[in-house]
């Protein structure tokens, strides 16, 4: 069967997340900080409150970051100084914005399923600090996000700045006017090596500056951090107080999508004290050529996509890669079949239910599609945290087996790029 956005009230939404609890979200910034990095991330959290589709705030928060997505896809060349070169810059801005506009109308343009500004349940939950991947953003896996906090986490997905992101928004005051950090595009020719290494060390920083912030909240120390409620009428949540002592901040796990897995490998290797468990989804390997260093591997989880992973990419990962005895389960590499590189993204679910979607990322396997690709993510990625906390491994297994068709374990070196 085929998945296509659902529709409540005339309004297309994200699909509604598995768990049992309702779920809310807000964005966090931090205030100017001596030394610190500026933050920004989205926080999803079990809510007390009920569900209310006209709460529900938009995948795309703003019109700049389908721009960023379309100019990331179709970028608009170097203007120089002759008056046909300007004409041509001009041109090729002009349908930027065009296709900027047919991008919101192509993927419905939907809300996500998630109650804006919702109080958070008076409990304490794990805490997941998740990494995005090149061109993306704080709310492009946000049907991953929602669905792991509705089954009792809180997820802080940041917002990366590094200049890797789609576009960053940037805020220092609750008053200020948002200011655009742009993505770093390189020169055509020029080698990317020394680029991703700086940005690899800025995330990584960033992500351990995120989880302090975290525990600076639940600790009642908020005073550096401020919400941005997207309007007025969102305004419910009683600022970051409530959020102290739910947020379990010594059970923190870190999660990551393409360059956001590589900068979970690098956390979990440098960072070990922090974290007790990594997933790393459908990594890209290549900010990790040179790393000497390997994390702790039993900790680690890679959940690849079949068409994306090469032999340069695996041959890297499979240093990382250790199996385990005793266990149905014998690898921390699973892969899932004919998966594209978005599998874990809202990409796919909200564009290939529709004709134009289908032209633009190709048609949906009839016997697993988008939707079961991301309820595979979610699965897969719980039944790893729960190994880890429970010490045990059959909520692996049994995902394993329910779904072996549409996977394997361990690394296949023969496997193709997309």
């Amino acid at each position: 069967m085929v998945y296509s956005l659902p529709k409540t009230n005339g309004i297309f939404h994200l699909p509604a997340p598995s768990g049992k609890y309702t779920v809310g979200c807000l964005d966090i910034f931090s205030r100017p900080r001596e030394e610190k990095l500026p933050l920004f991330y989205r926080l999803y959290y079990p809510t007390s409150c009920q569900v209310d589709h006209r709460r529900f705030p938009s995948w795309l928060p703003h019109t700049k970051y389908a721009h960023a997505y379309v100019a990331a896809k179709w970028p608009v060349p170097l203007c120089r100084t002759t008056i046909i070169d300007r004409l041509k810059c001009t041109l090729s801005s002009h349908a930027t914005s065009l296709l900027a506009f047919f991008f919101k109308w192509v993927c419905g343009d939907p809300k996500i399923y998630a109650i804006e500004s919702g109080n958070p349940t008076n409990q304490r939950f794990p805490l997941i600090i998740f990494s995005h991947g090149l061109i993306a953003c704080r709310t492009t896996y946000s049907s991953l996000c929602t669905d792991l906090a509705s089954h009792g986490y809180i997820v802080a997905a940041i917002e990366h700045g590094d200049k890797s992101a789609c576009v960053r928004m940037n805020l220092e005051s609750p008053d200020e006017q948002i200011s655009w950090l742009e993505r770093e595009v390189l020169p055509p020719g020029k080698p990317e090596g020394e680029l991703r290494a700086r940005q690899l060390d800025y995330r990584e920083k960033e992500v351990i500056e995120c989880l302090h912030s975290l525990k600076d909240i639940d600790e009642g120390r908020h005073s550096d951090y401020f919400i941005k409620h997207s309007n007025d009428t969102a305004k419910v949540v009683d600022g970051l107080g409530c959020f102290k002592g739910i947020i379990g901040t010594e059970k923190a796990i870190i999660s990551g999508h393409s360059m956001g897995g590589a900068t979970t490998v690098r956390c979990l290797t440098n960072h070990d004290q922090y974290f007790f468990a990594g997933i790393a989804l459908d990594s890209w390997m290549f900010p990790l050529k040179q790393e000497a260093n390997i994390p702790n591997t039993e900790k680690l989880l890679f959940v690849n996509f079949e068409r994306f992973q090469g032999e340069k990419n695996l041959t890297t990962m499979k240093k990382y890669e250790t199996s385990f005895d005793g266990s149905e389960f014998n690898s921390n590499v699973i892969t899932i079949k004919n998966a594209r590189h978005y599998a874990c993204t809202d990409i796919l679910v909200a564009f290939q239910g529709a004709t134009l979607g289908r032209f633009l990322f190709g048609n949906q396997d009839p016997n697993f599609n988008s939707y079961e690709s991301l309820v595979t993510n979610s699965k897969l990625f719980l039944a790893w945290v729960h190994k880890h906390m429970k010490n045990e491994t059959h909520l692996l297994e049994n995902a394993l087996k329910e779904r072996k068709q549409h996977l394997y374990t361990g690394i296949n070196l023969k496997s193709k790029s997309d």
